[in-house]
């Protein structure tokens, strides 16, 4: 098997354990209620729904490309979103400490720095006359921050359709993060064919970040 279609059954298998880490959340924490039959069989009729369709919908891409379009779409949102939505969750965060004018400058820094490496990246790859080295540590590190900044973006959906008892249990933050690194890590190594348009939406990101780091304090 290669490597892609490795990847690629990884990011599904992530994508279905957040996905039931979410749905399974009602029931691991009230397993001392009482649970009817029926509950059961639609939740486990539920949980077989999303694997079958998940492992589906990537066998589906793995043979036609055009069927992955719709995580395309994800993964460019969250790109797009996570670099702003990470600034704001640190913001409300941290304020109100006298270290947060650090924190901000380093932030505008790094995102200006990420935004100049994605310009680098795709000129060498547009131009190909142009060559040069390419950071494997840079990539990761700023696909991973995507993931973090991902998981602020996915809480935040999750806060509006979750009940109120499950709005801060740990297992919102752990499916979020599973689901964001699929999405931000996982799926362009997966599904490589769409790797340009990754990184413009990363691009796009960075640079609205560092904007409303610098025009919206």
């Amino acid at each position: 098997m290669a490597n892609e279609e490795i990847l690629a059954f990884l990011f599904a298998g992530m994508l279905i354990a957040g996905t039931l880490i979410i749905l399974l959340s009602p029931l691991i924490f009230k397993l001392t209620e009482e649970v009817t039959k029926w509950k059961l069989y639609a939740l486990l009729a539920l949980v077989l729904g999303v694997m079958g369709v998940s492992v589906y919908v990537v066998w589906l891409a793995l043979t036609e490309p055009l069927f992955f379009l719709p995580f395309v779409a994800l993964v460019v949102g969250l790109r797009g979103a996570s670099p702003t939505l990470l600034y704001r969750s640190l913001r409300d965060r941290f304020e109100l400490k006298n270290f947060w004018v650090v924190i901000k400058i380093l932030l505008a820094a790094g995102f200006i720095g990420y935004a100049g490496y994605l310009v680098y990246s795709i000129i060498v790859d547009v131009f190909q006359a142009f060559t040069g080295p390419q950071s494997t540590a840079a990539v990761l590190s700023e696909q991973l921050i995507m993931a973090i900044g991902g998981s602020f973006a996915i809480i935040r959906v999750f806060s509006k359709i979750l009940p109120e008892s499950l709005k801060e249990k740990p297992t919102v933050w752990v499916s979020a993060i599973l689901l964001s690194l699929a999405l931000a890590v996982l799926a362009p190594y997966a599904f490589p064919n769409y790797d340009i348009y990754y990184r413009l939406a990363g691009l796009g990101g960075w640079l609205l970040g560092f904007v409303v780091i610098w025009r919206f304090p």
